[in-house]
C-alpha cells in the first residue's frame, strides 16, 4: 500500500520514491530501505518516514525519539497539517470539463495546528489539460502519461472553486480510523508530496491514488478495485466497508435550486417564478405558499441580484417578505447520492436487424454510462463513453467485424432555466456506423458536435433540441454533414425509462443522402446494475425506407 504497486508493477516510477526501481519487488524495496536506514538512519527517515514507521512496527525495531527534530521540514508539515479527522470528499461531475467529467475525489484532513487554530486541508491528486486536441489528449492520458500533481492546500479554496465557481455539489464523508493509522497516512502524504508523479486516466488517476491511500486505514477497500477506478467507486468502497460515520453536503446554488424544484409542487414553483420574474414592480407578497418557499425564493433572489434582474428596492421588498416566513430546511444527504449510481463500466449484448441483415452485437465500455442508463442520481440526463468497443456478428453471412470504436463521446442535457441559463450539447470522436444511400450501415471515422437547449417539461420529463455538424472519413473520402436532433426523455414508473428522438441529417456517407430518423427506446432497470431495452426505429430517405428493431441487455460492473 505504501509503495503503490499493482499486480507486481510500480505505479510510481520516481527514483526518489523507489530504491529498487530498476529491479522492482516489494521484498527488494524493503531490503534496500532497511539497508539505507542502517547506513544513514536520519536521512532515510526524513525521506521515508511512513515506510520506516510501518517497518519498525512490523519488524519490532525502535526509531530514535528525536527523529522529527532532525527533520525540520517534516516537523513543520506535521505542525501545519494536522490529521485529527479525515474526510473523503467527492465533487460532483462536470461533463464540460475533460478532467472532471466523472467527478473528482480527494481527502480532507482537519484538526488544530500547532497554534491551536482549527484548519483543514485538501489532499488531492490531479492533472492539468494542456491541449484541445482530443486525439492527443487520449494518447497522453492513456499511453504516455501526463504530469501528475499531488497538492496539499487549504480546503476552503477547493470548496469555493467547486461549489461557488463551478456550481458542483461537494460531498464530505467523515471516516473512522485510529490515531495511529491517521499518523501513518500523514507521514505517507509527506512522502507523496516530495516526488514526481505520472497521471494515467485508466490506471493511476485521482480515484486510484485516493483508494490506495484509504487502504492504509482499511486494506479491504482494495478488493473493490476494478478495471478502471472512478471517483464514485471510491465512495462506494468506503461505504461498503462501513468506513463512513457521517455525511454532509455543501450544496451549490444550481444543485439546491434543482432539489427545491423537485420538492415543490410545480404549481407552487410556477406561481413563485411569476412573482419573481414579473416585469411589474414587486409590491405584494406571493399568494402561493409552501414550507420550502422561503428557501426557493432566497436562492432565486441571490442569483437575481447577481444578474441585476431586479432593482435594489425590489430586492429589499423580496427580502422583507422572506423575513416574515419561517424557513424549512431541505435534507440533501440522500439527494442524488454518488453511491447510488450504477457501476461505471459496462458489457452489453444486443440483437438488431437492419439493411445489413440480422446482427448480434457485443460491446465493452471500460468507463462511462449511456443516455439510456439509469441517470436519476445525476444532476441531469447525460452520457459519457470512453473507449467503447463493439463487435458485430452477422447471423446471415456468419462474419464478424468491428462495428464501432468510440474513443470519446459525451452528451449533457443541462436543463435551461431563467435563473440558471445553461447550454446542452454533445461531442463524438471515433469510428461508428452511418447510413449509406440504401440505408445499409457502413462504419466510418467521425468527429461531430452539437449545441442546443434542454428543458424540464415535468419533474420526470426532459425535452431537448440541438443543431450540430461533423465530418466522416474513410481512407479515400471525407464528408461534412449537418444535423438536428430533437427528443424527449421520460423517467417512468416501475424503474422504466423512455427516450424518443427525431433526427434530420444531411448525410454522413458517400453520396450525402439526407435522411430522417425517428427512434423510441424503452428501458427497464430490474436492479441498479442491469438494464434491458427495446428500441424501435424508422429511417427514411427520398428513395428508401427502413424499420428496425433491436433488443439490448447491459450489465454494469
Amino acid at each position: 500500500m505504501l509503495l503503490h504497486s499493482w499486480q507486481g508493477k510500480p505505479q510510481i516510477t520516481d527514483p526518489q520514491f523507489l530504491l529498487s526501481l530498476n529491479k522492482f519487488s516489494e521484498q527488494t524495496e524493503q531490503e534496500l530501505t532497511l539497508d539505507l536506514y542502517k547506513k544513514k538512519p536520519q536521512q532515510a527517515f526524513c525521506r521515508y518516514p511512513a515506510r520506516l514507521t510501518y517497518l519498525s512496527n512490523k519488524l519490532g525495531f525502535n526509531l530514535s525519539n528525536d527523529r522529527y527534530e532532525k527533520c525540520p521540514e517534516l516537523k513543520k508539515f506535521i505542525q501545519h497539517v494536522p490529521f485529527q479527522q479525515l474526510d473523503l470528499v467527492f465533487a460532483s461531475e462536470v461533463l464540460s470539463s475533460a478532467s472532471s467529467m466523472m467527478g473528482h475525489i480527494f481527502l480532507k484532513t482537519s484538526g488544530e495546528n500547532f497554534r491551536k487554530v482549527p484548519v483543514s486541508h485538501s489532499l488531492a491528486y490531479f492533472t492539468e489539460i494542456t491541449t484541445f486536441n482530443p486525439a492527443k489528449l487520449i494518447v497522453e492520458s492513456t499511453m504516455t502519461g501526463m504530469p501528475g500533481f499531488f497538492s496539499v492546500r487549504p480546503f476552503e479554496e477547493d470548496l469555493k472553486q467547486y461549489k461557488d465557481k463551478e456550481q458542483r455539489n461537494v460531498w464530505q464523508f467523515e471516516l473512522s480510523s485510529s490515531s495511529d493509522r491517521l499518523h501513518l497516512l500523514q507521514l505517507h502524504v509527506w512522502e507523496l508530496y516530495q516526488i514526481n508523479l505520472t497521471y494515467y486516466f485508466q490506471s493511476f488517476n485521482c480515484a486510484t491514488l485516493t483508494l490506495e491511500m484509504l487502504a492504509l486505514l482499511n486494506p479491504d477497500v482494495l478488493t473493490e478495485r476494478g478495471l478502471i477506478v472512478s471517483p464514485v467507486d471510491v465512495v462506494k468502497a468506503a461505504n461498503t466497508y462501513n468506513m463512513i460515520t457521517k455525511t454532509t453536503v455543501d450544496t451549490s446554488d444550481l444543485w439546491l435550486y434543482n432539489a427545491l424544484r423537485d420538492s415543490i409542487p410545480s404549481k407552487v414553483s410556477s406561481a413563485l417564478d411569476t412573482w419573481l420574474y414579473d416585469d411589474k414592480p414587486v409590491l405584494t407578497q406571493p399568494t402561493t405558499y409552501h414550507p420550502l418557499s422561503k428557501s426557493y425564493l432566497s436562492i432565486a433572489i441571490d442569483n437575481l441580484a447577481e444578474q441585476h434582474k431586479r432593482t435594489k428596492t425590489e430586492i429589499t421588498h423580496l427580502r422583507e417578505f422572506l423575513g416574515a416566513e419561517q424557513e424549512t430546511t431541505l435534507d440533501l444527504s440522500n439527494y442524488k447520492h454518488p453511491a447510488k449510481t450504477p457501476q461505471d463500466s459496462a458489457a452489453g449484448l444486443a440483437w438488431r436487424n437492419n439493411k445489413n441483415g440480422k446482427q448480434l452485437l457485443f460491446y465493452l465500455l471500460p468507463t462511462g454510462h449511456f443516455l439510456h442508463s439509469d441517470n436519476r442520481q445525476y444532476l441531469s440526463e447525460s452520457e459519457l463513453q470512453i473507449a467503447k468497443t463493439t463487435l458485430a456478428w452477422n447471423t446471415d453471412t456468419r462474419t464478424l467485424k468491428l462495428d464501432e470504436l468510440t474513443l470519446y463521446s459525451v452528451t449533457s442535457l443541462n436543463p435551461d432555466t431563467r435563473l440558471f441559463p445553461l447550454w446542452s450539447g454533445e461531442f463524438y470522436l471515433g469510428y461508428k456506423p452511418v447510413y449509406t444511400e440504401n440505408l445499409a450501415h457502413e462504419s466510418l471515422g467521425q468527429i461531430s458536435g452539437a449545441l442546443g437547449k434542454s428543458y424540464d417539461l415535468h419533474r420526470d420529463v426532459v425535452g431537448f433540441t440541438m443543431l450540430g455538424t461533423g465530418l466522416t472519413s474513410s481512407f479515400d473520402n471525407s464528408h461534412a454533414f449537418i444535423y438536428s436532433k430533437t427528443g424527449l426523455s421520460f423517467d417512468l414508473a416501475s424503474d422504466t425509462k423512455l427516450i424518443a428522438e427525431y433526427i434530420v441529417n444531411s448525410g454522413e456517407s458517400k453520396g450525402h443522402s439526407e435522411y430522417q430518423q425517428l427512434t423510441a427506446n424503452f428501458i427497464w432497470f430490474p436492479d441498479l446494475d442491469n438494464s434491458l431495452s427495446l428500441k424501435l426505429l424508422g429511417v427514411e430517405t427520398k428513395s428508401s425506407k427502413h424499420t428496425g428493431l433491436s433488443i439490448e441487455f447491459i450489465s454494469y460492473f
